[in-house]
């Protein structure tokens, strides 16, 4: 073959792997694609997102109307986006969702949410991104994702649960009670109504507990445990650890049983049973 032969062979082969990686999906330069959208709301009607792939932020609004802002972004080009669709239904509750229209789109979507603060929001479900709210309305709300965290200030109303796996919870400022359940991250609860369950594992738990209102369970593994009980609080306490410790701290707490990796007893004047359980790390209960 001649030399110019061989150059020409070499430039299809390279056409060739150019238009084989378009068709791979390469990643390449990050494309964006914005949706808003603003909807009128009766006062106290709820609202529920569901995402596939991406982050959900919800704060409060002055007036009668949900703002909605989504952000579609993909590096493996802008045909992509053309996958994704939001999609807003009107009605009571409100449902905000991104669809899919194509086969396994490379696409994530994050979405801002504004809500009037008479508006319920009633459940967010996404994956692979975070959740974070601030000062929304709550009543028996549910947060639910994967590999990202979640994190709630001043949520007036009601009771919250949170899900996630991956990713840290951080509660604070619930006016009901509430739940958190997560894998390899930790939780911290403060200034909530009460408490219903923690559950973790590789991770921390951080709590203040000023109310129960049935049994509850606080559990992790390989990491430690700290509860701070209210003065006022009727429960019955019993902690549990396996290679570690547990040390009560200024707590009115009437013993059962104390070893070295167990304790009992009681608060106040009794009543359901908050069992807190861990391994291979300590317990730490404090009074107020």
């Amino acid at each position: 073959m001649s030399m110019q032969g061989t150059v020409y062979a070499v430039l299809a082969l390279v056409v060739l792997a150019t238009a084989l990686s378009g068709c791979t999906g390469v990643p390449g330069l990050e494309e964006t694609e914005q949706f808003d959208r603003t909807v009128a709301v009766e006062p106290g009607s709820g609202i529920v997102v569901t995402n596939r792939n991406g982050n959900v932020a919800v704060n409060v609004r002055e007036g009668n109307d949900v703002g909605i802002t989504a952000v579609k972004r993909s590096v493996y080009g802008r045909s992509e986006l053309d996958k994704v669709r939001i999609e807003v239904t009107e009605g009571d509750p409100l449902r905000v969702e991104t669809v899919h229209t194509g086969f396994n789109p490379r696409v994530s979507v994050d979405y801002t949410i504004s809500l009037p603060p008479t508006v319920v929001l009633q459940r967010i479900e996404s994956s692979n991104g975070g959740i974070e709210l601030a000062g929304v309305r709550v009543t028996e709300t549910e947060l639910l994702t994967s590999n990202g965290r979640v994190i709630v200030h001043d949520a007036p109303g009601g009771d919250l649960a949170a899900t996630s796996s991956n990713g840290r919870i951080e509660l604070s400022g619930v006016e009901g009670y509430v739940t958190a359940t997560t894998s390899n991250a930790g939780i911290t609860v403060e200034d909530c109504g009460g408490v219903a369950g923690l559950s973790t594992s590789n991770g921390a738990i951080s709590a203040k507990i000023p109310a129960v209102r049935g049994d509850v369970t606080i559990s992790s593994s390989n990491a430690g445990i700290t509860l701070r009980f209210a003065g006022d609080l009727d429960a019955r306490l019993a902690a549990t650890t396996s290679n570690g410790r547990i040390a009560v701290h200024d707590l009115l707490l009437q013993l059962e049983e104390s070893t070295g990796t167990s304790v009992s007893g009681t608060l106040g004047n009794g009543g359901p049973t908050v069992t807190v359980t861990t391994s291979n790390a300590g317990i730490d209960l404090f009074g107020p």
